[in-house]
């Protein structure tokens, strides 16, 4: 299926003009709301994207997606606003925003809004086409580039379109130091180990790491409440320096490719067989992960 054919040539805003956020937002919504005589109270709306936006903290580069689940909808409302100037739209953001893929979705349109989300985000990846797509003065422009390009929705889900795309790394030579200060840093229970060609040799947990330190004696105990010893810890912080990752890093329990679709993944972590699945190419380069988390981010709360 193409992507400019789900899209409502009349949502399709061009030479929009707006100074901050709120202000390009809601003009797109009270076109949106107005021109499709939509039940929805613009003011409303327009908090629920900034608050869920905020809450998501992922910085913008070139290309805004704001989204929310409205509990009133019926249908997938996507409007695109290509804006007059590039605008910061959050402080954190990389680079200003040229386009905005705004989504008001409704119950029943979450695999439809992801395939498209991800077939923008595939598009518009690229530098060549976002300067193309921008420069579009109208909405049969922006539409006839999206169809000479054959720019299309996936039949599927896929790790693709789920998948984290920035992970931790570590190397199988650091010191258990290092990794333990980044799984801190980054607030992670598990690292992917890789080779200096990034591509995946293993994964570090941070339970395994534990576990390695308590005696075996410990470990088959039924009753723990008389243990108060700090002794395993302090074995930690004088072994830490010495120690390698290479000496914890397993082999990884759950590795998929870019098109393994959504349900495959999705009953591995289920069935408590890997804490994370590792996406990687043909070549065992390491593409992203997929955690329960980002499943519960990017389908039930998508």
């Amino acid at each position: 299926m193409k992507l400019a054919s789900i899209l409502n040539k009349e949502l399709v805003l061009c030479g929009l003009g707006g100074s901050n956020r709120e202000e390009i937002y809601k003009l797109m919504l009270n076109r949106a709301i107005s021109l499709l005589e939509l039940p929805f109270d613009p003011e409303k709306v327009l908090a629920d994207i900034v608050e869920r936006e905020d809450s998501i903290g992922i910085p913008y580069e070139g290309m805004a997606i704001p989204h929310v689940r409205v509990r009133d909808s019926k249908d997938l409302y996507i409007i695109v606003g290509i804006l007059e100037k590039p605008v910061q739209i959050k402080p954190d953001d990389i680079k200003p925003t040229s386009i905005i893929i705004m989504s008001l979705i409704s119950d029943n349109t979450s695999d439809t809004y992801l395939k498209s989300l991800s077939a923008f985000t595939r598009y518009l990846s690229k530098p060549q086409n976002l300067s193309k797509i921008t420069a579009a003065a109208t909405a049969d422009k922006f539409l006839e580039i999206l169809t000479q390009d054959d720019v299309k929705l996936k039949r599927d889900i896929t790790a693709d379109d789920i998948m984290m795309r920035e992970w931790p790394s570590v190397k199988a030579e650091d010191r258990l130091s290092l990794a333990l200060d980044i799984l801190n840093r980054e607030a992670k229970a598990v690292l992917a180990v890789v080779d200096d060609d990034n591509r995946l040799i293993g994964e570090l947990d941070a339970t395994e790491i534990i576990k390695n330190f308590i005696p075996d004696y410990i470990l088959m105990m039924d009753n723990l409440k008389f243990l108060s010893s700090f002794e395993m810890f302090e074995k930690i912080f004088q072994e830490e320096e010495t120690r390698y990752v290479r000496d914890y890093m397993k082999i990884p329990v759950a590795t998929v490719g870019p098109e393994t679709p959504l349900v495959q993944f999705t009953v591995t972590l289920a069935k408590g067989q890997a804490k994370t699945v590792f996406v990687i190419d043909k070549e065992q380069k390491l593409l992203g992960t997929i955690s329960i988390s980002s499943i519960i981010h990017k389908i039930l709360r998508g």
